[in-house]
């Protein structure tokens, strides 16, 4: 058959493009760091199943090499390290829900995914990219090799990719039966509709006069140890953590050129405009050899929109110099301008034959055949792509020529051999545009060594005599340092977050968990660009964080002191006036507005109350209501009119509401069963070992 044969001839599969996680495995490569870990293997823990460390060292390789293979831009290793670990633990999370539940993908179940009547659309995509007119085709030319006279090993590498594919489609199908169930569970029953359109059907419009705690003095309100503990007490649950802390400070010292460096960067800059100005093309600025230099061959509307209309206009050889920005220097020089056909439409044919066939073919073809009826005439010994547009200037200059010269839709001989030739046939030739042919030249200032030098030496001067965690950041803003304050675990993969932080700066964060508290670092300069040390202030290895760690303290400190403040205030103000008005005047506050549904959060006007949600909804109309102590605000209020829905939701809207804001749509997303699943089930981290 003629499309497995041309199945049989790609020698280049392509990648499996199917936006599914990727599984499988690259080769074994050592592990050269398993020596210092005392003999332990275990990357993770997910209940009574570890992660072994060398099954995560192929994953994370594979996701590397995929990255550069697709051209994407490297992810930082400590990033893509943590990733790659969450999806494997994520994995191991779901294949023990799937024993729980006795969920399973049977035999029938996946043949019918891969190729009954209505395959993946994956398998259909995969299938078209091998070359094969269905996923059924494709499978029969994967198993069966021998009837198509080819052998099992030249078809190994497309088996792999199949079962690969397999094996992920199994797995989304497999989560997908957990969200369906998961979905399942949480459907809107009659009460609950009831509820809902109860909560979204009445509008309180409320009059109110409140006093902000924020207007009182904190000194006038101590706290005590004791009361921080008690109240840590009441919300200890949101102190728990899964895995140690570290509270440190960090100093990140940006290698970047002085201004002795600058002045030199703009000589190179000059010398290198005056060469480019003089030279015919940019030889002479080569030889400077700092430089940067790219040059394309663009149409008008891809050059670069600052210099655009200057060259649509300008002779060839004509140079031009843009503003230096952040240091960066930039020019360029217009090294031809040329008219060409832009685009044109090729098909190709490849004939497998002497030159007598080569003739036969390329007459029949151009009395009139179809490229179809050729290859019936001759099985398995000519193919060919029809119809494919390509820019001019980008083919090769071989080619260019007889492109450009060529009748159209007449087939001619571009190469031919003894075994073989190419044939090609021009279609359509779009108008002929300008192209113009432009050098772009960069140079960046960048830090000396001197200046590194000295940078690294300061800072090491810095270190050497502030050698505590106290000492560190005490002194670090007299010395022109930022000491920044930063919570840790073993899973922070960068300093300053996992987005937008510091690139490789893992090391530091490593040497943290290893050392003591009150230590400071030495200097990491993993990242060319950055000189960084850390200093240790606290370690938290327990079940939860203390009341006295500095974020959760000041949060303590500030829900005590306000319950003070609040019920200073009620001294202050209850029963001593007897209407709106006359509180407000207490308050030295203005009466104003607002308007409260239950089902939504309040009003902005009153703020973050959200007990007072609850107290409006029940409230009578007319009736004066408070003082009442809130979390951040002594409130005195009225009901004063109540706007009702006349449009009753329908049922599916109620439904719709119910998923949205409390049902499948919350608790059956990826992220939330994964939050849900790893809660349920005791998870160990352990890549701080090894990295």
């Amino acid at each position: 058959m003629a499309t497995l044969e041309k199945i049989r001839k790609r020698k280049v599969w392509l990648a499996i493009v199917i936006g599914l996680a990727l599984f499988a495995f690259i080769a074994e490569a050592a592990f050269e760091v398993l020596g210092r870990f005392g003999g332990s293997t275990d990357a993770a823990k997910v209940g009574s199943e570890k992660i072994d460390i060398m099954d995560f060292q192929k994953r994370e390789q594979l996701v590397a090499s995929n990255e550069q293979q697709n051209n994407q831009q490297a992810t930082d290793a400590a990033v893509r390290q943590q990733q790659v670990l969450d999806e494997m633990i994520n994995e191991k999370l779901l294949e023990q829900e799937y024993e729980k539940l006795g969920i399973a993908v049977s035999d029938w179940e996946i043949s019918q995914l891969m190729i009954g009547k209505n395959p993946a659309q994956a398998v259909v995509q995969f299938a078209q990219q091998a070359g094969a007119k269905s996923p059924v085709e494709l499978y029969e030319f994967i198993m069966n090799p021998t009837k198509q006279g080819v052998q099992a090993s030249q078809v190994e590498q497309l088996k792999q990719q199949w079962n690969q594919l397999k094996d992920d489609i199994t797995k989304q199908y497999l989560f997908a039966k957990v969200q369906t169930l998961m979905a399942g569970c949480m459907q809107a029953n009659d009460l609950d509709r009831a509820q809902m359109a109860e909560e979204a059907a009445v509008t309180n419009v409320v009059t109110f006069a409140k006093k902000d705690y924020s207007t009182l003095p904190d000194d006038k309100y101590a706290v005590s140890d004791e009361e921080l503990k008690a109240e840590w007490e009441k919300m200890k649950p949101m102190f728990k953590i899964d895995e140690p802390v570290r509270a440190i400070h960090y100093i990140a010292v940006n290698i970047e050129p002085n201004q002795e460096d600058i002045i030199a960067a703009n000589k190179i800059a000059d010398a290198a405009y005056i060469a480019l100005q003089k030279g015919r093309g940019v030889d002479s600025v080569r030889l400077l050899g700092t430089v940067k230099i790219d040059t394309a061959m663009l149409l008008k509307n891809n050059l670069p929109a600052k210099v655009r209309d200057f060259f649509a206009s300008a002779e060839v050889g004509t140079t031009k110099r843009d503003t230096a920005v952040n240091n960066k220097h930039t020019m360029y020089k217009l090294i031809n301008k040329t008219v060409s056909i832009d685009s044109v439409n090729l098909s190709y044919v490849a004939v497998q034959g002497d030159a007598k066939m080569q003739k036969q073919v390329l007459d029949e073809l151009n009395a009139g055949k179809t490229l179809d009826d050729v290859k019936k005439a001759y099985p398995q010994k000519v193919d060919g792509k029809l119809d494919d547009w390509q820019r001019l200037y980008t083919l090769v200059d071989s080619l260019k020529l007889k492109v450009a010269n060529a009748t159209p839709g007449v087939y001619f001989v571009y190469n031919s051999g003894e075994q073989g030739a190419t044939l090609l046939k021009v279609g359509e030739k779009k108008a002929p545009k300008t192209f113009y042919t432009l050098a772009t030249v960069t140079y960046e200032a960048f830090a000396s060594s001197k200046t590194s030098d000295a940078l690294r030496d300061k800072f090491q001067d810095f270190l050497n005599k502030n050698k505590t965690a106290k000492d560190f950041e005490a002194n670090a803003v007299k010395a022109g340092y930022n000491a920044a304050e930063l919570m840790i675990t073993p899973s922070t993969p960068q300093l300053g977050g996992q987005f937008g932080g510091i690139k490789d700066s893992r090391k530091a964060i490593k040497w943290a968990f290893d050392n003591k508290k009150g230590e400071v670092s030495p200097i990491f300069s993993d990242n060319n660009d950055v000189l960084i040390a850390v200093a240790v202030d606290e370690i938290y290895d327990g079940e939860y964080l203390p009341y006295n760690f500095a974020q959760g303290k000041e949060m303590l400190t500030q829900r005590v002191r306000n319950n003070k403040k609040g019920e200073d205030l009620m001294n202050q103000y209850k029963g001593k006036a007897n209407d709106l008005n006359g509180y407000a005047s207490l308050m030295g506050a203005q009466v104003d507005t607002a308007r409260i549904v239950f089902a939504a959060n309040g009003d902005p006007k009153i703020g973050n109350e959200p007990g007072l949600v609850g107290r409006v909804a029940a409230a009578k109309p007319g009736t004066l209501q408070g003082p009442w102590k809130g979390e951040n605000a002594v409130i005195v209020y009225q009901v004063v009119k109540q706007e009702k829905e006349e449009r009753k939701p329908s049922k599916e809207e109620l439904d719709n509401r119910y998923a949205q804001t409390r049902g499948a749509q919350v608790f059956a997303n990826p992220s939330n069963i994964y939050q849900i699943l790893s809660k349920a089930t005791k998870v160990k981290k352990n890549l701080i070992s090894f990295y």
